[in-house]
């Protein structure tokens, strides 16, 4: 293990001031156009929004009688519709004084909603007051229209459905992924009354308790109400000869559920599939279950079996590394003595007592383990003790293909909670992707899952980015060989919707990892695709859903070999392929180098997440996460332009972690980072202040100091809202202080900013100028403006989109000046609870640009009156 922990460890940040920005006056938003039109045309708006209620009413009553008529499945007794509202004003919650229940909340203003009350008395009764001025009717204008709920396939159906749908067959059976929309016990707090202006934090909490002493919806109550909707979907899908997929064991339907809904997977006739997804009231989201591509193995001749080096077991304590994958050959000499054998699992229907890796060709779960334990390949000889102990949870069968049967949510949900329970498991490796691009306006069941998971369970994923296969194209993933043979050249078709990487690893919550080339290749006419320290040719890339930074990092897993730029036939030589550890269970060497994909590089990751792991056993795993983005650096060709550097972030994210970076410093180099457990609020803004060393500051004297910041964090996810900021409970950012600003006077500008400025607002700091700064900027073929006020160097990312968030700058040392602050910020998410809170981990770092400056011991040293006094006055606006 790296001694840069020992020799440079981290020192704590410290927090010194924190406080609560007081309640906005009110106001809202922009107001649209549009709704000013409503507004000023009380009779004309009102009596049209009253006229499509009448339709809807008819036809709901018309279709239920039809409905009995014809002997289909009854339905919820509840009517189903499509309203579109003023996006920048109308909060989706609101309707529920509406009596109306949000199933989805769309993209520009659209609302799938529900009703029990068939008639829509109490909208009826609001658009009336409208009508005639009275209190009550306010938020009407900001309805713009409402449509019937039959227009649903257009909003709730994948990409892959809605261009099949036409083609469904009626008495054709179909496996399909679907969410239901269902209610928490936290959605309770969405109606709690709202803050008064001026009033205290112990008044408004105790006006809210006893609100909810008179509302509160129990445990108990809400799953009476997830009872009731899955026993009426059942009793719906039964109908048509259909199912809900059980779990492994089949005593139970297999079904993950989230605060807001419950996804489950069934099996369907196509007339019953297109009857649930018009009139199932609470159905928000229908896709087909992903579909998986074989390793791209060929045997290259490769002779490289380590034979005469021993791996010795792990620390009894030492972390344990879940590998969710095709199985693990267990008695393989590289791998055996660091085998949890006890805890290993099949989940493959079937198979159950089967968890050997049945992947011909070398396997793949096997190569994976291999990985984590050898990220740089195996010794030749010697000897080498295990970072971890590696778990087996075999998911996938000998075809390396994902059984229909089982349901990714639900099964990753039993692994976690068997290797969690039994072992205190938190490090889960999952190198299983689909192949097809991911979602960028809804969360997929799976993604969520893990994200899911890691709120729950302080638990870290870390997924693979996917691949682009090199011959093999699939309807929304072109093959590399098609990519060429249409005039798309490496690199750009990497950056083409179709080259996005693939489900689940959009999740917000794990890390992804996608690929980057180790060494350049070259015998005429054979070449590698790409060169040293560039995104690997199949390696699937950003940006992710709602243009989040994925994948994070990079790591090498290879590279195609072509004999030609148009017309290309694909080989993989050794020296391109990163040494793997093989299965032999159907002959072959233990060792080689035949094998390329991002499933290989993930691996290689984790194992930086296990070190650090058993360095800082006791902290949470979002400081893992946090440090190994930290530790990331893009390539220098990334320096040459702007361009270049926006494509390196798009295919690399952050760029190549680095181990050492990740677990200590250097004399030119010093991280400071948040300790044990820190939690935030909405509203709520924590700084931490930095001191800088007298030596830094000196004027003439100055140096180049790269600072870099993330801040990672986890919150709670619901899947009914398809917006980054509503699908978390809470969403934090963070700021920096500017030149000569105290950390009072820092504190009370953020406080004060959190009303004025809209989200992602700019810092405009004028000290710092950001790699990716807080916003983005999104041209439309309408917007000839330039990109002006826009905080980054690279204008199209934003680094808060996600909930791991990076930025870099390279300043003047004597602009530092003596307090460095850092602000972490927390937004309202769905959560309207005042007092949920969602932890955190923030890291920064300083490094001299020139090696041969020493810094890190004169921050030590300043840093240590300031952790004597623990300043600890803090301060509440």
């Amino acid at each position: 293990m790296p001694d840069s922990s020992e020799q440079f460890p981290h020192i704590s940040l410290r927090l010194v001031k924190e406080g609560i920005a007081s309640a906005p006056p009110g106001g809202g938003g922009r107001v649209s156009a549009t709704t000013l039109a409503n507004r000023g045309d009380a009779g004309g708006h009102g009596n049209k929004l009253k006229s499509s209620i009448d339709l809807i009413a008819i036809n709901w009553q018309e279709e239920k009688k039809r409905r009995e008529e014809e002997g289909k499945p009854e339905l919820p007794d509840a009517v189903s519709f499509i309203l579109q509202v003023d996006p920048d004003l109308f909060d989706a919650d609101a309707l529920k004084s509406f009596g109306i229940e949000v199933v989805a909340d769309l993209e520009q203003g659209y609302i799938i909603g529900a009703s029990a009350d068939t008639e829509l008395s109490e909208l009826r009764k609001k658009i009336e007051q409208f009508i005639n001025s009275q209190r009550g009717g306010g938020k009407v204008p900001e309805i713009w229209q409402i449509l019937e709920g039959t227009q649903r396939p257009e909003y709730i159906l994948s990409d892959n459905l809605k261009a099949e749908w036409d083609r469904i067959l009626e008495q054709q059976e179909y496996i399909a992924d679907i969410g239901v929309a269902c209610i928490n016990v936290q959605e309770q707090y969405s109606r709690c009354p709202k803050r008064k202006e001026n009033e205290s934090n112990e008044k408004y909490q105790q006006r809210v308790n006893r609100w909810l002493g008179k509302h509160n919806l129990s445990p108990e109550e809400w799953d009476d109400l997830y009872s009731e909707r899955t026993n009426q979907l059942q009793k719906f899908i039964n109908q048509y000869n259909g199912e809900i997929l059980r779990n492994i064991a089949g005593e139970e339907i297999g079904i993950s559920r989230l605060p807001d809904s419950f996804s489950c997977r069934i099996r369907i006739l196509g007339k019953g599939l297109k009857d649930l997804v018009l009139n199932f009231p609470y159905i928000f989201d229908v896709s087909e279950p992903d579909e998986f591509s074989l390793p791209s193995v060929i045997p290259n001749g490769s002779e490289s079996d380590r034979e005469l080096f021993i791996l010795e077991p792990p620390d009894p304590n030492a972390p344990k590394v879940c590998v969710i994958d095709s199985g693990i050959q267990e008695l393989h000499p590289k791998l055996r003595a660091a085998i949890d054998s006890h805890h290993s699992k099949s989940w493959v229907p079937g198979e159950l007592d089967m968890t050997a890796d049945y992947v011909r060709g070398g396997g793949h779960g096997t190569r994976v383990a291999g990985a984590v334990l050898y990220p740089r390949g195996i010794l030749p000889t010697g000897r080498q003790q295990a970072i971890c102990w590696i778990q087996n949870a075999r998911i996938l069968d000998g075809s390396n293909q994902l059984p229909k049967k089982l349901f990714p949510p639900e099964v990753l949900e039993e692994i976690v909670r068997f290797y969690h329970h039994h072992t205190r498991t938190r490090i889960f490796n999952h190198s299983v992707a689909g192949i097809s691009p991911c979602r960028t306006q809804s969360m997929t069941p799976w993604a969520a899952a893990i994200d899911k998971l890691a709120w729950e369970k302080d638990v870290l994923f870390i997924v693979a980015a996917g691949n682009i296969e090199a011959n093999a194209s699939f309807v929304t993933r072109p093959s590399i060989s098609a990519h060429m043979q249409a005039g798309r050249i490496y690199p750009n078709y990497l950056l083409a919707p179709s080259a996005r990487v693939a489900n689940p690893a959009q999740s917000f919550q794990a890390l992804t990892v996608g690929s980057v080339a180790h060494i350049a290749y070259q015998n005429p006419p054979l070449k590698s695709i790409a060169e040293a320290g560039f995104p690997s040719s199949f390696s699937c890339s950003g940006l992710g859903i709602w243009s989040t930074i994925k994948p994070e990092v990079v790591e090498y897993g290879g590279d195609y070999v072509i004999d030609s730029p148009t017309s290309p036939s694909f080989t993989k030589p050794e020296s391109v392929c990163p040494e793997l550890v093989r299965s032999t269970l159907y002959g072959g060497k233990a060792v080689s180098s035949d094998a390329v994909g991002t499933s290989f590089a993930a691996p290689k990751v984790t194992h930086i997440a296990a070190t650090l792991a058993a360095t800082f056993p006791q902290e949470s795993t979002l400081l893992y996460r946090a440090l190994i983005v930290q530790s990331a650096r893009l390539p220098t060709w990334t320096n040459e332009s702007v361009v270049k550097l926006y494509q390196g972030i798009r295919t690399m994210g952050y760029g190549i972690p680095d181990l050492d970076r990740a677990l200590g410093n250097s004399l030119n180099r010093i991280t400071l980072k948040t300790q044990g457990s820190e939690i935030i609020r909405a509203r709520q803004a924590k700084v931490y202040q930095v001191q800088i060393p007298e030596v830094l500051l000196r004027e003439g004297e100055g140096f180049d100091i790269l600072i870099e910041i993330t801040l990672s964090y986890v919150a709670e996810p619901r899947r009914t809202r398809r917006h980054r900021r509503k699908y978390l409970s809470t969403w934090l950012d963070w700021t920096c202080s500017k030149k000569g600003e105290d950390p009072q006077k820092f504190l009370d500008r953020v406080l004060q900013e959190y009303n004025e400025a809209p989200e992602d607002a700019d810092e405009g700091e004028g000290l710092f100028r950001w790699t990716l700064g807080k916003r983005q900027f999104r041209p439309n073929g309408d917007d000839q403006r330039k990109p002006k006020g826009i905080d980054g160097i690279v204008k199209e990312v934003s680094r808060s989109t996600g909930t791991v968030q990076k930025d870099w700058a390279i300043v003047q040392s004597y602009d530092l000046r003596e307090g460095f602050c850092v602000a972490v910020v927390g937004h309202e998410g769905w959560n309207n609870d005042p007092e949920a809170t969602v932890p955190y981990s923030l890291v920064v770092s300083f490094e001299a640009i020139n090696s041969e400056i020493a810094i890190y011991d004169a921050f030590v040293q300043i840093q240590q009156p300031l952790q004597v006094q623990q300043e600890v006055r803090l301060s509440v606006s």
